[in-house]
C-alpha cells in the first residue's frame, strides 16, 4: 500500500499488461530506479494475468509504494485499457510507459518540468532510442520536428511511445479512439495538436523495441487505421487508393469510440482544397507504383517456391 496518502501526485503512468511474463521482472527493476517517486503514481493495468506474472510482481510490489496493480480478468484492447486508467488517474499530468519499452531514470521528471514550465503545452514529448535488441541505446535515433511545425503533426507520429499530456486536455478533445487497435496514438495526437501547443523536451527518454515477432503491441492492421486516420483529416498524399475503400469497411471514420460508446467525430481538417488535391494524386502514384512492386515481389516469390 501507499504510505504517503497524502502526497500530491503531480504525474500518472499507465502501464498495460497483457502477456508479459517476458519484460515484467526488468520493467519493474527499471521502475524501482524512476526519479520522481514521491509525486508520480504507476497504475499496472493488468490484461487476463497468468501465475507466473502474478508471482513476478508480488513479489515487487511491497518494495514499490507509488505502484497500484489493478486487475482488469478480461482481455481487453490497449487503448481501451489506457481510457480505464485515464479514468482513474489522479495526477495532474499521464503518461505511459509500455512493459516492452525502456524509459530513462530522469524522463518523467523531465516532462513533468517541461509542463510546469511551459503552461500553454499540452503535451510533452521527446526523442528516442529505436532498437531491435530490448533496453540497448543503438539502432536509430528519432529527430521529431519542433511543435512549430505543425502540420507534420497531422502526417505522421511524432509523441514517440513516452508522451506525456495534461488530463485536462480530454474536456476538449475525448479520449482514445477505442475502434483502433494501434494507431489511436496517432489519431489522439492529430487532436491535441489541432487544439493546443506542445512542447519538445530536450533530452533523449528511452528505448522503444521496434516490431519483433513477440512484441506486446504488435499489430498487423496499422496501415489500415492509417489510411482512415489520413482519409479523416485530410493528409490524403498518405492514403493508399486501392486499399481505402477496405479501410472503410473496417472502422467509422466519422465516429471515435470511448468508453464503448460512440461520439460524432467534430474536428475540422488543416489542410486546404489545393494541398488536398495534390494529395489524392500522389496517392494514387505512389499506390500505383507500391502495388506494381508488390505484384512483382509475389511473381518472383512464386517462382523461386516452384
Amino acid at each position: 500500500m501507499d504510505t504517503h496518502s497524502d502526497r500530491i501526485v503531480r504525474a500518472t503512468v499507465l502501464t498495460s499488461l497483457y502477456n508479459s511474463e517476458l519484460f515484467i521482472e526488468d520493467y519493474l527493476k527499471a521502475l524501482s530506479l524512476i526519479e520522481g517517486k514521491e509525486m508520480i503514481e504507476v497504475l499496472l493495468l493488468h490484461n487476463a494475468p497468468n501465475e507466473k506474472e502474478m508471482e513476478i510482481i508480488n513479489a515487487y510490489l511491497p518494495s514499490l509504494s507509488f505502484v497500484k496493480h489493478i486487475i482488469i480478468p478480461q482481455r481487453e484492447f490497449l487503448y481501451r485499457t489506457w481510457n480505464r486508467g485515464i479514468s482513474l488517474s489522479q495526477g495532474e499530468y499521464i503518461t505511459v510507459w509500455n512493459v516492452d519499452d525502456v524509459r530513462f531514470p530522469e524522463s518523467i521528471v523531465q516532462q513533468i518540468q517541461a509542463l510546469d514550465d511551459c503552461p500553454n503545452a499540452a503535451v510533452a514529448y521527446g526523442d528516442i532510442w529505436v532498437s531491435k535488441v530490448y533496453g540497448v541505446c543503438e539502432g536509430e535515433l528519432t529527430n521529431s520536428p519542433s511543435h512549430n511545425r505543425k502540420k507534420d503533426f497531422f502526417k505522421a507520429y511524432h509523441m514517440s511511445c513516452f508522451q506525456m499530456w495534461r488530463k485536462s486536455i480530454h474536456e476538449t478533445i475525448g479520449y482514445y479512439d477505442e475502434q483502433f487497435r494501434c494507431s489511436a496514438d496517432f489519431d489522439f495526437q492529430i487532436r491535441a495538436a489541432i487544439h493546443f501547443p506542445f512542447v519538445k523536451v530536450k533530452e533523449v527518454l528511452g528505448v522503444y523495441l521496434d516490431d519483433q515477432p513477440f512484441k506486446i503491441s504488435y499489430n498487423g492492421c496499422q496501415q489500415s487505421e492509417n489510411d482512415i486516420i489520413n482519409l479523416r483529416y485530410g493528409a490524403y498524399e498518405r492514403l493508399n487508393i486501392f486499399r481505402v475503400c477496405s479501410s472503410k469497411k473496417k472502422y467509422r471514420k466519422n465516429h471515435h469510440l470511448f468508453f464503448d460508446e460512440w461520439h460524432p467525430f467534430t474536428e475540422e481538417s488543416q489542410f486546404g482544397l489545393i494541398y488536398k488535391a495534390k494529395g489524392l494524386f500522389l496517392s494514387f502514384f505512389r499506390s500505383t507504383i507500391f502495388e506494381i512492386k508488390r505484384i512483382i515481389k509475389k511473381m518472383l516469390y512464386g517462382k523461386k517456391t516452384n
